[in-house]
């Protein structure tokens, strides 16, 4: 299976951690120092609206943008000063927003460069990695030959995920998911994020808004102008989030 990886993190440490990391683009602080530990098979939900410093995060985790402050830890290594490429190898794999295809290729060119991702260590057999891909986006193996271009936006978010997938992930990050998606795309999307949170792989899934995504080890965060104002083994209610997105309530 190429869901979840073979690797799994010591009982006593989280699988991936953020330590006081912090985020800045030039003379504007994006995240706060923030703290973020991610266990082994869990889902951790990061919720806020827009510039609240989600996406900041998740960029950070990836290597996509270098941290201000703290450090980043994976299966007990400090990855901190890694670069993005290299992350993907040791288990961390971003669908970043906005669909995350490369223009001008197939869907077979993308999956392969998925594929190309991971580690030797934990990669299985090309034909193998595939089969359980299409068995989790059968309408990729209709749309091999396409241009990426070409798909739908439902189609192109299933193909970054796959892509994702296929670099054989520890931890599996999405930034917001179903974005710009109608509802069947967004409900066909979650339901296969529904089958792999229930095979054991860990994901961090920023939107928002509340996912239709249930969760038994669940953690969500709602950040609002770069600071966490809400951390708790389970979601907020709709009156609480209302007012978390006015910036309103109290710190954990």
């Amino acid at each position: 299976m190429i869901a979840v990886a073979s690797e799994t993190a010591a009982a006593s440490r989280p699988l991936l951690q953020a330590e006081s990391v912090s985020v800045r683009y030039g003379g504007v602080r994006a995240l706060e120092p923030t703290d973020l530990a991610v266990e082994p098979n869990s889902l951790t939900l990061i919720l806020g609206p827009n510039g609240a410093g989600k996406s900041s995060l998740l960029r950070t985790l990836a290597g996509a943008v270098p941290a201000r402050t703290g450090r980043i830890v994976l299966n007990g290594r400090d990855i901190t000063s890694v670069p993005a490429f290299r992350r993907v190898r040791l288990g961390i794999a971003l669908v970043p927003e906005g669909r995350g295809r490369l223009p001008t290729l197939t869907v077979r060119d993308n999956l392969i460069i998925g594929w190309n991702s991971a580690p030797a260590a934990r990669r299985d057999a090309y034909d193998a990695s595939l089969d359980r891909i299409f068995e989790l986006f059968p309408v990729l193996r209709e749309r091999l030959d396409q241009d990426c271009n070409t798909l739908s936006g439902g189609e192109m978010q299933m193909l970054a995920i796959a892509r994702g997938l296929l670099a054989r992930p520890l931890v599996l990050l999405l930034d917001e998911p179903s974005l710009g998606l109608a509802p069947l795309a967004t409900e066909r999307v979650y339901a296969v994020l529904g089958r792999l949170s229930e095979e054991g792989l860990a994901m961090v899934i920023v939107e928002q808004k509340a996912v239709p995504l249930p969760s038994e080890k669940e953690t969500t965060i709602v950040l609002h102008n770069g600071r966490v104002r809400f951390r708790e083994p389970h979601r907020p209610t709709r009156e609480q989030l209302a007012t978390l997105y006015l910036g309103e309530g109290h710190s954990p």
